[in-house]
């Protein structure tokens, strides 16, 4: 909790963006070492000159990390910062992660991102017939091999990827450039509704923030933060999914794109992006079988493993505690030979998302174990 309140601190502080105040991290260890560097040591951070140390080190000197994240936590109780366990870990790997980020819905979702691959679906907000059509085929495809969709809730293609993954029982995570609890566009309530029930509503903006015009390019890099992969069904030459793309390129991730007809528009920008070098679809596989050559996704971090100033992992136990009935009835649906997460999904009769939540308690417990193509064994 000490580690939380100094990165919310550190957020306020003027002049200390997001690649700043990870720089800043990186380099003391901690934050809370770096709240008690002199001013000589905050220099030694690049980018922090003479101007900025001293308007820090004045910062400092009127405000308590503790008094702050206790007024903080009162106003705004549902955040977590990169010091929380259940901030999520790929977001945190982009060079400008949110030091404090706002949820509201199922938090059963960032611990499906540590175990599931998860990808970004963006595009134009005037999709044609032929961009709802395949996003919608994409999505129900990466659904039905339990990936985590990601989208930002606009009009357009956000809203059919979102749609198509509740539909179809899937997991998704919507990240918003309001305050989550804000519904923009008004048109998407009815899917804002049914995120909040069934997904993940994200937002680095508190609660009561309006939507404008400057949040939009940065909420996208989160979208392109939490996701593996992105793909842009359909955009034209100015899009805001074209930044998606460009920022998934820039944090190292796979970006795909739908070829289009050079008659319409609304394809110029997924050509471009094939023409830059992004990877084309060819069919609704193309996507899923590029995901099984992905690099395996890290395990989830334990203080015996690493404390890297995010905030101590607990570490397992040796002996589990007892087992709630939905981990008992999940774990007994596992046979001696491996099982897919669709065969347990079946056998239960319970929705994925709750039996995927309960997967991942069992695996942190050290009782079943995930092998390549969604399936689950026991340990």
């Amino acid at each position: 909790m000490a580690e939380r309140a100094y990165w919310l601190a550190w957020a306020q502080a003027k002049g200390l963006g997001p690649i700043l105040l990870k720089r800043l991290c990186s380099h003391f260890g901690t934050l809370a070492t770096a709240w008690q560097a002199s001013g000589s040591e905050l220099l030694e951070v690049e980018g922090i000159g003479l101007g900025l140390g001293s308007s820090l080190l004045e910062y400092r000197q009127r405000v308590s990390p503790p008094e702050l994240l206790a007024r903080y936590e009162q106003q705004h109780p549902n955040f977590w910062t990169p010091a929380d366990a259940d901030y999520p870990a790929l977001l945190y790997e982009i060079d400008d992660p949110p030091p404090v980020i706002f949820y509201r819905g199922r938090l059963e979702l960032t611990s499906a991102l540590q175990m599931m691959p998860s990808v970004g679906v963006v595009g134009t907000r005037n999709p044609s017939d032929y961009g709802k059509r395949w996003t919608r085929r994409l999505t129900r495809q990466l659904v039905g091999h339990s990936v985590v969709v990601v989208s930002g809730l606009a009009k357009g293609v956000d809203r059919y990827a979102h749609q198509q993954t509740l539909d179809d029982n899937g997991l998704t995570i919507a990240v918003l450039g309001t305050g989550v609890d804000q519904i923009y566009p008004s048109v998407n309530r009815d899917l804002y509704d049914r995120i909040a029930r069934q997904g993940l509503l994200l937002s680095e903006y508190p609660n009561g923030t309006p939507p404008e015009r400057a949040h939009f390019p940065r909420r996208n890099r989160i979208i392109a933060g939490l996701s593996r992969a992105v793909v842009v069904t359909e955009a034209p030459s100015r899009s805001g999914a074209l930044i998606t793309a460009q920022l998934a390129n820039d944090y190292g991730r796979d970006v795909y794109a739908v070829p289009g007809s050079l008659d319409n528009p609304n394809s110029h920008g997924c050509l471009e992006l094939i023409n830059q070098g992004a990877q084309m679809i060819l069919s609704d596989m193309t996507l899923v079988t590029a995901l099984g050559q992905l690099p395996q996704l890290r395990p989830a971090k334990t203080d015996e493993t690493e404390a890297d100033g995010r905030g101590d992992r607990p570490a397992n136990s040796a002996t589990p505690p007892p087992l709630s009935p939905a981990m008992a009835q999940v774990l007994a649906a596992i046979n001696d030979e491996p099982t897919t997460l669709d065969q347990l999904v079946q056998a239960i009769a319970q929705p994925t998302s709750e039996v995927l939540a309960t997967l991942v308690q069992l695996e942190l417990m050290g009782l079943v174990t995930q092998l390549p193509g969604m399936r689950y064994q026991r340990c």
